[in-house]
């Protein structure tokens, strides 16, 4: 029953893996890194994993976890992930089929906007982390084989645990350049996002009981 997809993807990735969508289905595109492709890990998964020798230089003694904390902070401040998050909060509240939303790995981009609907509709942070981070276990099993070629082939094996894992350090490093920034979610959405009233009680209303 698919009627809308939110895709929080960059051109590149878009291009590379395009949507398949289901019959009359509007595909609304959401670019969360448009501004912040200096940083990018979250969107360049597939490239780097492509390329262990050239993985290590660029992202081995902890630069990869770095890279997924900048990207997290991005998530958050930038003016691509402002707008992104914005539409897709704002779809999510009036339109009344079932939506899906998604990146590439379906942790980053993704998890940071299921943790944000999650705090707006008043979710404790503890409840958030561990939704947050209980898609471990699937996005490991679904880059097994990713990691084995990657690793076999020389790769640094905390590279990929850093880049096709979520952590606690990273949820935090989102929730740290909120608070920072605009206090608490509330307000967040209402200034950096830009939801009115009227957004903000429909999410409650269709997403609480």
């Amino acid at each position: 029953g698919v009627r809308t997809v939110v895709d929080l993807r960059t051109a590149a990735e878009r291009s590379a893996r395009p949507d398949r969508l289901p019959p009359a289905t509007d595909l609304i595109v959401a670019d969360v890194l448009a501004d912040a492709m200096s940083a990018g890990a979250a969107s360049k998964l597939g490239t780097v994993m492509t390329d262990p020798a050239a993985a290590n230089l660029m992202l081995g003694d902890g630069r990869a976890e770095q890279a997924l904390i900048s990207d997290y902070r991005a998530f958050v401040a930038s003016a691509s992930g402002r707008a992104a998050y914005r539409l897709l909060l704002t779809e999510l509240a009036h339109t009344t089929d079932p939506l899906l939303f998604h990146c590439t790995a379906g942790k980053d981009r993704t998890g940071w906007g299921a943790a944000l609907l999650l705090l707006l509709l008043g979710a404790d942070p503890a409840t958030v982390q561990d939704e947050y981070l209980a898609v471990n276990p699937a996005v490991r099993a679904a880059f097994a084989p990713v990691v084995t070629a990657f690793t076999d082939a020389g790769g640094d094996p905390a590279i990929t645990e850093a880049l096709l894992t979520v952590r606690p350090g990273y949820l935090a490093a989102a929730l740290e350049t909120l608070a920072d920034g605009w206090g608490d979610p509330e307000k967040y959405a209402r200034t950096a996002l830009g939801l009115d009233d009227a957004t903000l009680t429909t999410l409650r209303e269709r997403f609480t009981t």
